[in-house]
This record gives structure tokens, sequence and C-alpha cells, in this order.
């Protein structure tokens, strides 16, 4: 999904303490100052709300994560970092995992109620360095065998150039500080987690998070597109982002092979609804849905053409998408559509469904809500 930088500190209850003019602040001392208690945490900037068991867990600016049984009561996490959190999610009731900017990826085990922080960009760039090397031996050690034909070899020496320039970027990055973001992150199992973000970067970890392996490489994107949106219907992993990128993996994210997308602007969100259709959409109101697997799209016309940003399963079959400027609709199992609009007007990044079927929405203005659009 499009992850909304725009916050009102007043609204969070904080007083910031501003650089003096002429005097540049460290960006980086957020990745690891905790994130301050604030009263109206609820009302920070969110982007992204799920389901861990009977909880719904929300995070957004400032390192806010908050958490709650109900519609009317939340409650802030502490969280050893204070960056701007993208995307959450969780395998079961107690495990779960925060991305955001500065390549910090934060763990809970206990349902949200403590964060604990697994990487940060500093470690990022240099497990990227690292792996980038790596690759860099393996494939001049293929070359070197003198076993191969001539398509095997200008491939190799394609994959060689990229792995280079993948390389040249990445120590550049660490020149110049943990900047890059992660912008989603997608359990499997409390052990196989896998987070995408800016400028092409694939993690995935097989022991919870203790450690991750880069899998930037191992994806057909030279020009180091941002990766926006995971989903997975429990047998496939699909992976979109900027330019129409599409990709789908049959081994839990170990590997990822391109789709031929129906669109080639940016996708802001994935989502595999109740009947296993996979949705892809984003840009001005682009919306996509295939029933094989990604292998054909069909496209929905909406009338609002504003980015779309999340979507999530409704309770007769069908699907809602949440988008900016309050955008809210809902596209039934016949795909007849319904819109709407929040009367906030605030973009909103993510929904939930509550169990009287009315609607928890976060987004530029904190926790929203809205009835209903549809019935049993």
């Amino acid at each position: 999904m499009i992850k909304a930088t725009a916050c009102n500190c007043v609204l969070l209850g904080l007083t910031l303490t501003l650089a003096p003019a002429g005097v540049a602040a460290n960006d980086f001392e957020v990745i690891s100052a905790p994130a301050m208690a604030a009263p109206l945490a609820s009302k920070a900037t969110l982007t992204e709300i799920t389901q861990a068991g009977e909880q719904r867990i929300a995070v957004g600016d400032f390192g806010v994560i908050v958490r709650s049984t109900d519609v009317a009561n939340w409650q802030q996490a502490p969280v050893p970092s204070s960056v701007f959190f993208t995307a959450v999610d969780f395998i079961d009731a107690n495990h779960g995992w925060a991305v955001g900017h500065h390549g910090v990826i934060v763990h809970s085990t206990d349902g949200g109620a403590s964060w604990h922080k697994q990487l940060d960009g500093f470690a990022l760039a240099d497990l990227q360095i690292a792996a980038f090397e790596q690759r860099l031996v393996d494939l001049q050690a293929q070359l070197d065998s003198g076993e191969l034909d001539d398509d095997s070899i200008m491939l190799l020496e394609e994959q060689l150039m990229s792995t280079e320039f993948l390389l040249d970027n990445a120590t550049i990055a660490k020149e110049e500080g943990p900047t890059r973001p992660f912008l989603d992150v997608l359990a499997l199992s409390d052990q196989i987690v896998i987070a995408v973000g800016a400028y092409g970067t694939v993690v995935r970890s097989n022991d919870g998070g203790t450690t991750w392996q880069v899998l930037d490489a191992e994806l057909t994107n030279p020009d180091e597109f941002h990766f926006n949106a995971l989903a997975t219907d429990g047998k496939l992993v699909y992976l979109a982002g900027e330019q129409g990128l599409l990709f789908v993996s049959s081994d839990q994210g170990v590997s990822f092979t391109p789709l031929e997308a129906p669109y080639s602007g940016s996708y802001f969100g994935l989502f595999v609804d109740s009947a296993e259709r996979l949705w892809a959409f984003g840009l001005r109101g682009n919306v996509f849905y295939s029933d094989d697997q990604g292998h054909s799209f069909t496209q929905v016309s909406l009338r609002n053409r504003v980015n779309i940003n999340a979507a999530v399963n409704s309770p007769d079959g069908g699907i809602y998408l949440v988008g900016n400027a309050g955008m809210v609709a809902h596209i039934d199992a016949n795909t007849v559509i319904q819109e709407s609009n929040h009367p906030s007007g605030a973009t909103l990044t993510d929904v939930l469904v509550m169990p009287d079927q009315s609607l928890i929405l976060v987004g530029q203005q904190g926790v929203l809500t809205m009835p209903a659009m549809t019935q049993n």
C-alpha cells in the first residue's frame, strides 16, 4: 500500500524540539530512540492495521504501535524505535512483525504488548553488501568453469553486471546512511517472514527474524524499482511494486517469477480474497483481479479515480477497498460496485471489518470508523 507521510504532531499530544536554523538534525537517531508515549497515539498517522487473535493492532508515524479489543480504547505499546512504521503482520495471536523507515524491523511474541528490534538500516546495508559480493564470486566461478554454452555465458555476464550495479548502490547507500524504508511485511509462519521495500529491497528469514537473507539480486528488477506489497493465498506468495512489477513465488519466497502485469503503473497493494481471487490495485484508481493465480487479469472500473491503498474481505463474499480522499468502495462477489467516502475526507491506508460489519479505518487521521456498506 502507499504509505502516507503527512502527520499533524499536535494531534499526537507531542511537543517536538526542532534543530536550530543551520543545524542538521540526526535523522538516524530515530532508529534507536524509543517511541514517545502519546495520549492521542491512536490519532497519529497510521498506515496499517491487522488482526491478532481478539486484538486489532495498528502502526504508524513516530514509532506508534497501538492495540485494542474494541474501537473506543487503544493502548500504545512500548517500541524501541521511533521510525515511521509502514506495515504490520501477525501470523497468530502472539507472533507479529512491523517494518518501517530506515530499514527497521521489530518483532513481538506477546500479541503486540512489547516489541524488540531485529534489523535496522545499518545492518541491512552490511547484509546487502556481503550478499552481492558473494554473488559476484559465485557468478565468476561459474564463468571460469569453462563448461558453458554461449547463451549461458551471456546470461551470467548480464547477471554479473546487474550484481555489480547493486553492489555499487549498496556501498553508496551505506556511506550515505540507512535511508531505505521497508514498505510491507508478510509472515508465512512464526519462522518464515518476508519484508520488501524501496529500491528493490527484499529480505527473508527462516528463523523468525533472528537472521535475514538478502534476495534483491534474485528478482528481475534492474532499475531497482520499489517493492510495495506482499500477499499470499497460503500456497503462493505474490509481490508487487512500481512500474507494473508483479511476481509470484511457489517456494515461500525463496525465489520469484515475473508475472505479466495488466497495468504498467505502480501497485500499492495486493490482496487474496475469500474466493482466492488475487487483487492488485494502486495508482489512479486502477484495480484488477485474477481468477487464475495471476496468469490473467480483469479490470474493475471505479468512478473515483484516487489511489487505492488496501483491501479486506467483506462478510458477503466481496471486498472493501480504501484509498485517498476518504474513498471507500465495496465490490461484491459478482463485482457489483458501491462507492462512498468517509466524512473526514482523510487519506485511508487500511481497513478491517468489525463483527457487527462496521469498518475500522486507519490513515491520515488515525483510527476512524464507518458503518457497513452492505449487510448479509
